[in-house]
């Protein structure tokens, strides 16, 4: 499976809350590691996803939900992965949960399709730099400053229902950015 870019922008991204649970992921890791989809699941089988979309404050109603990539320490050799939902940035973090905080900033926006060739790399495994080309290309850089995360957005129009009728999804991807200098 490949992947292809389909749309792009900088978008001004508001002050929200992701909430879910984690596990650290080795840096270095292959694409056969099952540490990011044995995390989604278990909340899957366990109740703990469906539980979070009971919540009040949900940014969507829709069953939309995020991997966060975050807690990366330069030269590190591994940063956590919170699979949750978008909330508002008040919302509180429920026990056995955790939460992140993502500041209001400019954000890349990107829309990485599968695809049935190789080409453009794994959907998941590539999202990040095929987001950063398209970032660098459209003369914005990296932004650490306001948390040194990135995000993937699990749409459950552009997502998880193409994936249920056997279409190819489309993966929204999102990372700080700044214009370069």
């Amino acid at each position: 499976m490949g992947s292809k870019l389909v749309k792009f922008a900088v978008i001004s991204f508001p002050k929200t809350k992701v909430i879910g649970k984690s596990v650290a992921v080795k840096v270095d890791v292959g694409i056969e590691d099952p540490t990011i989809t044995d995390l989604w699941e278990k909340m899957e089988k366990d109740g703990s996803l469906a539980f979070l979309f009971t919540l009040p404050n949900r940014i969507t109603q829709a069953e939309d939900t995020v991997g966060w990539m975050g807690d990366f320490q330069p030269g590190g050799s591994e940063y956590t992965y919170l699979a949750g939902v978008l909330f508002d940035p008040g919302a509180p973090v429920p026990t056995g949960y955790e939460g992140r905080d993502i500041a209001a900033c400019e954000m890349a926006y990107a829309q990485i399709q599968g695809t049935e060739g190789s080409e453009g790399g794994d959907l998941m495994v590539s999202a990040s730099d095929n987001a950063g080309r398209a970032r660098q290309e459209n003369g914005y850089e990296y932004d650490g400053s306001n948390g040194f995360f990135e995000m993937e957005y699990y749409s459950y129009e552009r997502f998880h229902a193409p994936v249920k009728r056997g279409q190819q999804p489309i993966l929204d991807f999102y990372s700080p950015c700044k214009k370069a200098t």
